[in-house]
């Protein structure tokens, strides 16, 4: 069995890599807004919500699927009001 330090060392790497690929998800969150403003679309678009949240919940084992729901809402929450702000007019 590891350590409480190893298992929280690991627990720190998984946040880092996490912390990684959420600056990428942003980024492209910013270009699918410029992009949305420069063709005049709207920014939610529930059926590409609802498309991506089934897909991704295929890949989570079914005890974590409610949470990783959970999360997966509050993150295209979170690029909504992203793009949202990148389309203000300033």
């Amino acid at each position: 069995m590891k350590t409480i330090e190893e298992l929280r060392l690991e627990i720190n790497k998984i946040d880092e890599e996490m912390a990684n690929l959420f600056n990428k998800r942003m980024e492209v969150a910013k270009d699918i807004a410029l992009y949305k403003k420069e063709f005049n679309l709207p920014i939610f678009d529930k059926e590409r919500e609802l498309q991506l949240l089934n897909k991704n919940l295929e890949y989570i084992q079914d005890d974590l699927k409610p949470l990783y729901r959970e999360f997966l809402i509050k993150l295209m929450e979170l690029s909504k009001l992203y793009q949202q702000f990148i389309n203000q007019d300033k």
